[in-house]
Parts: C-alpha cells; structure tokens; sequence
C-alpha cells in the first residue's frame, strides 16, 4: 500500500443535489441535514485518510459554477463523480465525465448514492451505464455508513 506523504486533494464532483455535501458530512461526522442547501462555488475541508492530511474539496454543482471546475480539478489526486444512482441523472454524470474528468489525469471513482430510495440503480447498474468506471453504492443519511466512506477513500488515495 502506497501512503500518501504530502496533502492529498480529493475533489466530489457530480450535478446539484446530488449529495456531494452530504456525503462531506457523513464522511466528517455530522449530522447530514434533511433540508437541502447547495453549496455556492466551492466548499474545502480537511480530512485525515490512511493518516495523512487530505482536503477534500466540495464542488458545488449548479450550471452557473461549472465554469470553474477544471481549474478546481486541478492538481486532485482523486476525483470523486457522484451521482444520485437514478436513470435520469446518468446523462448528466456521463456529460460531467466526458467534459470535466476524463482526460486530467487524475484517478475517477463514483460514488452511486441515495441507494435507500426506492428505485434507485445499483451501484453496479450505474458502473455499467459510466463504462466502467469503479463505483461505490452509498447512502449519506445512514450515519452507520461513515466507516465505509471512510474505508473507501481511505483505499482509493493509498493506491494513486
């Protein structure tokens, strides 16, 4: 396992509502709020992972913000392509990877969240729907589930 030794930057990237912030705050240990609030540009916030300093930054995904993401993107050891594991968001995901993260050069992974509700894709479903790409089913409302977001970060950076 490869550790990381400087500050990693992991960026959380996906449409507006998705759940980025949600997922920050189970990742963080907060209590996620039910009531919606988007995040306005940009959201950074330290997180220790495998024991090293990470920031993990939170993009905001409203269209009016998207402008700013490749520079935002930047220099991310992890970009983090989250999704809200419904067929209608697929597209939009698809048109974030394509446009945004294929070709930075920066390891992808997704994560397919809000998988209590009813209907929702597997994780598997929408990996395939991504072509491929490495995707983690989540929920960020199930506080029990903070280890495994954890756990899930905590392996994708110690193999960048």
């Amino acid at each position: 396992m490869k550790v990381l030794t400087s500050k990693s930057k992991i960026c959380l990237i996906g449409e507006g509502g998705v759940g980025k912030t949600s997922l920050l705050s189970l990742l963080q240990g907060r209590e996620v709020l039910e009531k919606r609030v988007p995040t306005v540009g940009l959201e950074v916030e330290d997180s220790t992972l495998n024991g090293t300093n990470c920031s993990i930054w939170d993009l905001a995904g409203q269209e009016r913000f998207k402008f700013m993401w490749q520079d935002f993107l930047r220099g991310a050891g992890l970009a983090v392509l989250v999704c809200d594991s419904t067929d209608k968001n697929m597209d939009k995901t698809k048109e974030i990877y394509d446009r945004f993260i294929r070709n930075i050069g920066t390891k992808i992974i997704a994560i397919a969240n809000k998988q209590d509700l009813p209907g929702a894709l597997t994780a598997q479903q929408v990996q395939k729907k991504l072509g491929g790409i490495k995707t983690y089913g989540m929920s960020a409302i199930r506080p029990e589930l903070r280890q495994r977001m954890r756990e899930i970060l905590e392996y994708e950076t110690s193999t960048i």
